[in-house]
């Protein structure tokens, strides 16, 4: 058998070394050019300015943002969220600069000031949820995120008066040095992989120690994956700043939109990065719905520029597109699907639905401006909370930040879609969700509708307009929507949909072409019509997809033939019209019943099945990575006790998820968990025992409350902590004393799980954590702790699905004595459970205190 030391050296920390490092050099440098810029008296060179802002897009942006999508790889929540964050601040800070040496020459300065000042507003607020998030991670990230934040604040001052250049060059010398400072931290951590200086590795205030948010939780479990951190965070807070920016223009702050669509770049990174990695989570909802969000953003951001770029005749008939009008539908069913989530994302959704209404071109100008203004004011505020509380809650693994319980539970929804379309007699359709491989299938099948939609249907509006309007929805639905949804293809392992997907990407590639200029069609022609026998290609191919692509495939057939007679100039009148409209209805339908199903986890709105099936192949059965040994036998669990003896680490059953359990005779094996899990040492493990008689021989001094208490709570899915003390050594624990639990306290867990209870009772207490890498999905089955820890661990105890989809509820009972208890973690257990424990605890303790006080009277 391998040692634990060979089998742990593929720990992701080593894998992808420290990219915080990189991120806080590309940081480090483009602070430095930024103060060097701000210590010096303008005017400067055009060139000068432009190299300037060249050097801030490379370094500090592009290099920040390959170290933010390293940092996803690692579990690190926020550092990862900051990069991407601040990456692409400097970004559009670049860009900034480029137009200004650019409008310089032209007296232009001012417009670009005034345009850019709302962005900077947005990424403010931005930097105030990160600098909040950092006081729960480690000492020196909130240094260097409060300068970059208070470094915002003195650039947009100087912008108008030369002291505040002067102040934020001094907030930038501090990002320098704290960035040097960290780098060589990291650094030296990277190499020698323990934290040498100090900083890092331990926060200002422990999300550990926060109490969980108040409020029933949702009873919609979904279990978390560890491959990549959570982007939720990021998807939220992407919001921020175009809502801002959008909020500043349509209330009258600047009138030229064009240099404030540098900004937009922090929308366009943060969401669709966190829609990829939520794909590559196999999280459906917010993989679509973040991409519903950019669409939106960006689509606005080019009808502006192309509105304030002053193009002919843009502003005809304007109030009588309704191409916005499926965009706006898909925007109800996300509000629609995300009352199965949570509150706080429902309401949000809705507001962001109100926006969407309020934005609609039917409105005129004048009230326009002022409804769309302040909706996505109102929007900008809402979205700094849902994302700061999903960010805190991703880095303490527990909602520490208030989001409710979900409107309605996902059974109930399911159960009445299901009963109007005749589909809740479906048993099987929820196990077909629960494959990665089909549910990544469905978030390119839905990304492709949702772009399809939308495009489609601002397509058909070009004759009942003009057409320049629907080129903002074409551009960025059509066309680069596509080709995210042709990457996502890829990655899902399916060439056919990365083809159809690629094929459409060129279809509205070559309409944006013929919009913006329709005398390009001569040219056009010989694309048009290689097109159309693609497209016939690809429209054979729909048949061995879901039922609803064959419709769509034969309309879009039509859409293509729409096209390659419209640039031979012999396309009858609304012809465009029909074909494209007949397309986005097919398209809207599919779309809807994607997202409902997806969200839902289970088919309640029929999609059709293929009419031609793949051949199923059978599976390749490999060798385990570990020893398995089946929770039936006693023989089996008698070895995995002489197992523990000898100091392996062994995943194990108990009576909520997978655990990793190692023998407290031999403290190496404590030691080990930590390297098999990655967990932070300063992360503690607790102590399982067989049952509490087991802890009461050992006589530890614990107040009468206390144990009445425990003896409630054991055995079961509650966790207590409790003062440590010698009486720890009495139960055989030695040198492990200072391996389990904190300096003060150490977690008693008693599991309701007969194989657990015969194996400590066999081999004697066991330091015990979840079966997953660090920060990770709870393990359900023992599949998924062979899948996940199995190449380093000693063996794996097989004893099916667990009975609890998350772990048990850790209770602090640190001051049971002053009447207080509260909550490290709210697992399986339900608060109001292990309260009425409490409460019952004191009662009793209560009524044997009057009982004596009227005895030793009577006496």
């Amino acid at each position: 058998m391998e040692t634990l030391e060979a089998q742990a050296e593929d720990f992701a920390a080593i894998v992808y070394a420290e990219p915080g490092a990189l991120g806080l050099i590309a940081n480090i440098v483009a602070a430095l050019m930024i103060a060097t810029e701000n210590m010096l008296d303008p005017p400067f060179s055009a060139a000068a300015v432009t190299l300037s802002g060249v050097h801030l897009i490379v370094v500090g942006g592009l290099l920040q943002i390959v170290a933010g999508l390293l940092s996803y790889r690692r579990w690190d929540h926020l550092t990862a969220t900051a990069f991407l964050v601040f990456g692409s601040l400097w970004t559009s800070m670049g860009i900034s600069r480029i137009l200004t040496a650019q409008a310089a020459a032209q007296d232009g300065a001012d417009v670009v000031r005034q345009a850019t000042l709302p962005g900077l507003v947005g990424f403010m607020a931005v930097a105030v949820v990160l600098c909040v998030c950092a006081v729960t991670v480690n000492f020196l990230l909130p240094p260097v995120l409060i300068a970059i934040l208070l470094t915002l604040v003195f650039e947009a001052v100087g912008a108008w008066f030369a002291w505040g250049r002067r102040v934020a060059a001094a907030f930038e010398i501090i990002i320098v040095l704290a960035g040097v400072y960290a780098v060589v931290v990291m650094m030296l951590k990277g190499v020698s992989q323990r934290y040498i200086l100090p900083g890092f590795g331990n926060a200002p205030y422990d999300p550990l120690l926060m109490r969980t948010a108040g409020g029933p939780a949702p009873k919609n479990e979904k279990k978390k994956v560890t491959k990549y951190s959570e982007p939720m965070g990021m998807g939220f807070l992407g919001n921020v700043v175009p809502a801002t920016v959008l909020a500043f223009y349509h209330l009258g702050f600047f009138s030229d939109f064009r240099p404030a669509v540098a900004m937009f770049v922090f929308s366009a990174v943060c969401q669709v990065l966190a829609s990829f990695y939520s794909f590559l989570r196999h999280d459906f909802y917010h993989a679509t719905t973040f991409i519903i969000y950019a669409v939106f953003w960006n689509s606005r951001a080019v009808l502006q520029f192309l509105v304030s770029s002053n193009f002919p005749e843009i502003m005809t008939s304007r109030v009588n597109f309704y191409g916005q009008w499926t965009l706006v539908g898909l925007i109800l069913v996300v509000v629609f699907v995300s009352a199965t989530v949570n509150r706080i994302v429902f309401l949000y959704n809705l507001m962001f639905a109100v926006m969407a209404i309020l934005s609609i071109d039917h409105i005129p100008v004048v009230a326009h401006d002022y409804t769309f203004g302040v909706s996505a004011a109102i929007v900008a505020a809402i979205s700094t909370y849902t994302g700061m509380s999903a960010l805190e809650n991703s880095i303490a693994e527990k909602n520490v930040m208030y989001i409710g319980a979900e409107v309605v539970h996902s059974d109930k929804l399911s159960a009445a879609i299901g009963a109007i379309f005749g589909t809740d007699s479906e048993k099987t359709s929820k196990s077909e969700y629960d494959d990665d491989d089909y549910l990544d299938a469905k978030i390119v099948d839905t990304t492709i509708f949702i772009s399809s939609t939308i495009a489609l249907m601002a397509h058909s509006a070009t004759e009942a307009t003009n057409h320049i309007y629907p080129i903002a929805w074409i551009m960025v639905a059509g066309v680069f929507l596509h080709a995210y949804a042709a990457r996502l293809a890829y990655a899902a392992g399916s060439l056919a949909k990365a083809y159809v997907s690629l094929l459409l990407t060129v279809y509205w590639a070559i309409w944006v072409a013929f919009l913006l200029n329709p005398n390009l069609a001569v040219l056009l022609r010989s694309l048009s019509v290689g097109m159309l026998c693609l497209s016939t290609v690809a429209m054979v191919m729909t048949p061995t997809f879901s039922g609803v692509w064959i419709p769509f495939g034969v309309l879009m057939e039509l859409c293509v033939i729409t096209q390659v007679v419209t640039v031979f100039n012999v396309n009858p009148k609304w012809m465009m019209l029909v074909t494209s409209l007949l397309a986005a209805i097919v398209s809207l339908y599919a779309a809807t019943a994607e997202l409902i199903n997806g969200a839902l986890q289970r088919v309640v709105v029929p999609i059709g099945l293929p009419l031609i099936k793949e051949k199923e192949r059978a599976e390749n059965t490999a060798a385990p990575p570990c020893p398995l040994f089946t929770s039936r036998r006693s023989s089996a669990l008698r070895e995995v006790a002489r197992l523990l003896d000898q100091g392996c680490v062994v995943g194990v059953p108990t009576d909520t998820v997978y655990a990793l359990a190692g023998s407290c005779k031999v403290p190496e094996s404590i030691k080990k968990i930590y390297m098999v899990k990655g967990r932070p040492a300063e992360k503690p493990i607790c102590l399982c025992l067989s049952n509490l008689d087991q802890l009461a021989d050992v006589n530890p001094p614990f107040s009468p409350l206390l144990w009445n208490f425990m003896r409630r709570c054991y055995p079961g899915g509650i966790s207590c902590v409790v003062p440590k003390g010698e009486w720890l050594k009495n139960l055989g624990l030695g040198d492990s004393v200072d391996l389990v639990g904190t300096k003060d306290n150490i977690c008693i867990r008693v599991p309701d799980s007969s194989v657990l209870a015969y194996l400590v009772s066999v081999s004697g207490p066991v330091a015990l954590t979840s079966a997953n890498p660090s920060g990770g999905e709870d393990s359900t089955h023992h599949d998924m702790v062979i899948e996940s820890l199995g190449e380093k661990l000693d063996g794996v105890v097989c004893d099916g699905t667990s009975n609890e989809l998350v772990a048990s509820t850790v209770v602090n009972c640190m001051k049971i004595d002053e009447g207080v208890i509260s909550y490290f973690r709210i697992g399986c257990t339900p608060q109001e459970v292990v309260d009425a424990h409490f409460e019952a605890a004191k009662a009793e303790m209560n009524s044997q205190s009057a009982t004596l006080d009227i005895d030793h009277k009577m006496s």
